[in-house]
């Protein structure tokens, strides 16, 4: 029997974009907790579509990887942020490499949010997410523009 992998649709820049425009329209209807979860979602794609587009990554069944960091596992925000900037040094422009190596705007978002009443999240941290992740999906168009990150 001929097992047949479903066909790869990993577009993380698409899906960044996605989950960005849907985070907006939760905020503008007072949705914090879904605005912040997708503004992370969003934030986590963009940093991925760097990666695979800037940084050297490939995609390997739905998910990326590098081929110098093989043990590192590109996940999750916080843990994202950090593995990237593992990375970045001497890739990337240095706008890019200072921001991803600078404070982590996203140390108090957790995935696993998705699971919580949501009420611990408010406009203000909303907010701030959705504006970092506008931030970095920003650097991933300019990258896009120039072909390198700025």
């Amino acid at each position: 029997m001929i097992v047949l992998e479903p066909p790869d649709t990993t577009r993380f820049a698409d899906a960044a974009d996605r989950h960005y425009r849907d985070a907006q329209l939760l905020r503008e209807e007072q949705r914090f907790a879904n605005a912040d979860h997708l503004a992370g979602v969003a934030a986590e794609c963009a940093l991925k579509a760097i990666l695979v587009g800037h940084l050297g990554g490939v995609v390997r069944r739905g998910r990326p990887t590098h081929p110098q960091h093989s043990d590192s596992r590109y996940g999750h925000l916080p843990g994202l942020w950090r593995e990237l900037g593992l990375i970045s040094s001497g890739r990337t422009g240095s706008t890019f490499h200072q921001v991803i190596t600078g404070t982590n705007p996203f140390l108090r978002w957790d995935v696993a949010e998705r699971y919580s009443d949501g009420s611990h999240i408010d406009a203000r941290r909303a907010d701030t997410h959705l504006d970092e992740a506008r931030k970095i999906l920003s650097f991933h168009q300019q990258a896009q523009i120039y072909g390198a990150l700025p």
